[in-house]
């Protein structure tokens, strides 16, 4: 090696590696000489009219520079690295390659796979906050999103969404416009339920059962479900407005809210598996939201006393509900700002 490269490495206090090196042109566009042990960096040398070129320092050698650098760390071929020095030494530009230790390279790997799996992280963290919502989503990723996918009992609140008028809006349009328009009421229906904390379980055409609770410091999950359920209302009944200034079909949202315990668990096959909610008032709250007419919320007894502290007006009437009898049935007509 070169006396001017071994004082150059000596004062920087490098004493155990194996540097490959190239000394350059005065405008760095060429190698005039090198050296070294180039074996650990590539595989790929050519001899040409007295000069060695190697592709990973090429473009290296088309810049023009100005002051000595380091470049740490550089891959010139899979999984080995090396730390790149520039330096002009009696105005002579040297490139010096010096291989880094096994422990940097172990945690050059380490680092290399953090990244990816915090690439993974931020992909699972879109794919959840489009069906889970943000706040969820980031409680799912860190763990803290627990419940025992055997199977466990929890007091919840189940809500139920669904478009009135639907049926016919669906036999009269060609399917694109139908499902524009269904999308367009999607957008209003889901973001509240997700501000909230809520699981959208299923979307079910033109309606979606959604789950509030599952959450372990969701207190009142209840009171969750009411705020989603006005927020839907209004957002729809603004929407509605908008359309029928411009003369498009109308359909209104009539929602059912059920509260109790639950069973909560995965069930399914082998290959096909899914998260569910299992018990009376969740039938309860599907029964209420069929009964709804557009723009009702309907609540059970247990729903209303968890809330009623919320609302300014109500009615309630005994309604016979399919399969489940006659039952207090609770229209929540206004509500405080909440």
């Amino acid at each position: 090696m070169p006396d001017e490269l071994l004082n150059y490495l000596t004062n920087i206090h490098i004493y155990q590696l194996s540097p490959a090196w190239a000394k350059l042109d005065e405008q760095c566009h060429s190698i005039v000489e090198c050296g070294g042990d180039w074996s650990k960096y590539t595989d790929d040398i050519s001899v040409h009219s007295g000069l060695v070129v190697e592709d990973a320092f090429l473009f290296l050698c088309g810049q023009s520079f100005e002051a000595d650098f380091m470049l740490p760390q550089m891959e010139l071929r899979e999984n080995y690295f090396t730390n790149i020095h520039f330096i002009r030494i009696a105005s002579t530009p040297w490139l010096l390659f010096l291989d880094v230790s096994e422990q940097t390279q172990q945690q050059q790997l380490q680092q290399q796979n953090a990244n990816e799996l915090s690439l993974v992280r931020d992909q699972q963290r879109r794919v959840l906050d489009r069906y889970v919502g943000g706040a969820v989503a980031e409680r799912s990723i860190e763990g803290r999103l627990t419940f025992d996918a055997a199977g466990e009992r929890r007091n919840i609140s189940t809500m139920f969404i669904d478009l009135r008028s639907f049926t016919i809006f669906n036999q009269n349009y060609d399917p694109q416009h139908v499902m524009d328009v269904l999308n367009q009421y999607m957008e209003k229906m889901i973001p509240p339920i997700l501000d909230e904390f809520g699981l959208v379980d299923k979307i079910t055409g033109d309606g979606a059962m959604t789950v509030f609770g599952v959450l372990n410091d969701q207190n009142n999950p209840s009171e969750s479900a009411l705020r989603a359920a006005l927020r839907i209302q209004r957002e729809v009944l603004t929407m509605n407005d908008l359309r029928r200034e411009q003369g498009d079909y109308i359909m209104e949202v009539g929602i059912g809210i059920g509260s109790g315990e639950a069973v909560l668990g995965i069930i399914g096959a082998r290959d096909r598996r899914a998260f569910s909610v299992i018990g009376p008032h969740v039938n309860l709250a599907a029964r209420l939201e069929g009964a709804a007419r557009g723009g009702e919320i309907l609540v059970d007894e247990t729903t209303f006393h968890a809330v009623k502290s919320l609302i300014n007006d109500y009615e309630c009437v005994n309604t016979e509900l399919k399969g489940i009898g006659v039952s207090s049935v609770y229209n929540l007509r206004y509500s405080r700002d909440i």
